[in-house]
């Protein structure tokens, strides 16, 4: 099973088209966890409204505001997907592209020795296109490299049981509030390696650049400082096959 965890800030404009876009899926086989932070506007009302009592739509309102990574560690939790369920991660201030985005993401991991994916996607903004290319076959350290671990990422639950709970956190160990992506991505490229992620190059959704409470226009200084950080600690150890345990993969020592 697909398990969508959708993450939102202040996009009370467009979680209904968010919402749509999921229920329009060809493929049915999904269930989808949304997070509201409160920002004092009509987004998680919006929310009930857009999911029209789908019994697939979990909505959940923070009391006070999470952010990303908290949010997103939040959402797996309430999930309960087992080992083999398929992780998905949408915000709630973007949609997907067409009808078939969840039927691709799922064969893709039909496919062998898949465990994870990553893109594509293209934005509203012409200086922004999307579809960026896939990591080189022959990589051997994801965090030096430019990002290109993008949306729409995916990953098996039992990869993201793996990851260290502290590498969530920031230098003063609190959740990271921006760069979840990186945070997540990382570890779980490593213990994979090249070989078993996916890239998807057809365009799966649409990276919306109009909201103006955009991570990228009003927390750019945070994202930038977490970005360094997480690119300074310690790689994980490739893993050779799924193990259903609860322990930490071990790192690479620098």
């Amino acid at each position: 099973m697909l398990k969508i965890i959708i993450n939102c800030g202040p996009c009370e404009e467009w979680i209904g088209h968010c919402l749509s876009s999921l229920r329009s899926q060809s493929y049915r086989n999904w269930q989808a966890f949304v997070t509201v932070d409160p920002c004092g506007d009509l987004t998680y009302q919006r929310a009930i409204d857009a999911a029209s009592h789908d019994a697939r739509i979990h909505i959940t309102r923070n009391e006070r505001r999470h952010y990303s990574m908290r949010n997103l560690v939040d959402g797996v939790a309430r999930s309960k997907a087992a080992p083999d369920d398929v992780i998905v991660v949408l915000d709630g201030d973007d949609w997907l592209m067409h009808d078939d985005a969840l039927l691709l993401i799922a064969r893709t991991h039909a496919s062998r020795d898949c465990w994870m994916s990553y893109g594509s996607w293209i934005s509203n903004d012409p200086d922004t296109p999307g579809c960026w290319p896939p990591y080189p076959d022959d990589i051997t350290n994801f965090r030096t490299h430019r990002w290109l671990g993008t949306a729409m990422r995916t990953w098996k639950k039992w990869l993201w049981d793996l990851i260290d709970p502290a590498d969530f956190l920031d230098r003063r160990g609190q959740y990271l509030r921006v760069v979840e992506d990186l945070a997540s991505m990382f570890p779980m490229m490593e213990m994979s390696t090249v070989r078993r992620i996916r890239h998807i190059p057809e365009p799966l959704m649409l990276y919306n650049r109009t909201n103006p409470n955009c991570t990228m226009q009003v927390m750019s200084d945070d994202m930038e400082e977490n970005a360094l950080w997480l690119r300074s600690r310690p790689r994980y150890r490739a893993v050779d096959a799924p193990s259903f345990h609860e322990k930490p993969a071990p790192r690479v020592l620098r």
